[in-house]
């Protein structure tokens, strides 16, 4: 399957913009770019929506990290009660442009919600946790907002686990990516069990490019490379070695590169 999933391609001094929207210098791009990995992420945004339709909750569902406001349309298609949080102002102004206005929008962390004590019936997060110093006090934060026996859904792409095949086979290269925290989709299982919630389900999507000019346009890889090489994540020397021989393999149409994305469907204990 080939699209564009989250990665590195907006960073900024070895830091995902995402991290702080509103002082990226460039919000407008932000904005490109959630509407772009909207549609490459279609199938799991629904998976996750079903998910939490079928149990019929009763009040609040909150997509934490709700950005431009996608998914809360989609939950409110499902006949689900959406209320958005994210600490970007900006990307909550075109959330509320974009969305029904009877859905609530808040700004904060989700380090630090504005909600009682099993108070809501559901949440849903996505790409969010590569982004945070702490994911776990995040999953530790939404878990105590929820009620017992409520829905928690976590999509994440798994940057660790990123393999470009080479001469000597698979050989694995997250250090091309910038966010914060690249291996948190396969620590989202222990993260949920840790904060007190029952795994019910995950699900695995892999992506795989079959053109380095795919790839380039999904990491931008140029300013990628430049980046992981200051964070001396890997040297200029095999740096340059590594892109001239993707480079050859793409010339003879054997360029290879995959990643998987985890969808983790919990319940709150």
């Amino acid at each position: 399957m080939q699209d564009r999933p989250p990665g590195s391609a907006l960073t900024r001094s070895g830091v995902s913009v995402f991290s702080s929207v509103d002082s990226s210098g460039d919000p407008d791009r932000v904005i490109r770019y959630l509407d772009q990995t909207a549609i490459a992420a279609f199938r799991m945004k629904h998976y996750a929506m079903a998910a939490h339709a079928l149990r019929r909750p009763e009040g609040f569902v909150v997509d934490v990290g709700c950005g431009a406001g996608h998914d809360l349309d989609l939950l409110g298609s499902a006949g689900i009660r959406p209320l958005g949080v994210d600490p970007s102002a900006i990307l909550l102004r075109v959330a509320g442009e974009r969305t029904d206005w009877t859905v609530p929008l808040v700004r904060a962390q989700g380090e630090a919600l504005p909600f009682a004590d099993s108070s809501l019936a559901g949440c849903r997060i996505e790409r969010v946790f590569i982004h945070v110093r702490e994911p776990a006090a995040v999953v530790k934060e939404i878990a105590r907002c929820l009620r017992p026996g409520a829905l928690l859904s976590a999509f994440e792409p798994d940057w660790d686990s990123f393999t470009v095949r080479s001469a000597g086979g698979d050989e694995h290269c997250g250090w091309i990516c910038g966010v914060r925290q690249p291996g948190v989709g396969s620590q989202l299982w222990n993260l949920m069990e840790a904060a007190g919630c029952e795994v019910l389900d995950r699900v695995e999507e892999l992506s795989i490019w079959k053109r380095l000019s795919v790839l380039d346009r999904v990491i931008e890889l140029a300013p990628s490379i430049e980046k992981a090489v200051i964070a001396q994540r890997i040297s200029r020397a095999r740096a340059d070695e590594w892109l001239t021989e993707q480079r050859e393999r793409d010339g003879r149409g054997v360029f290879r590169a995959a990643m998987p994305k985890i969808l983790i469907v919990a319940r709150k204990r």
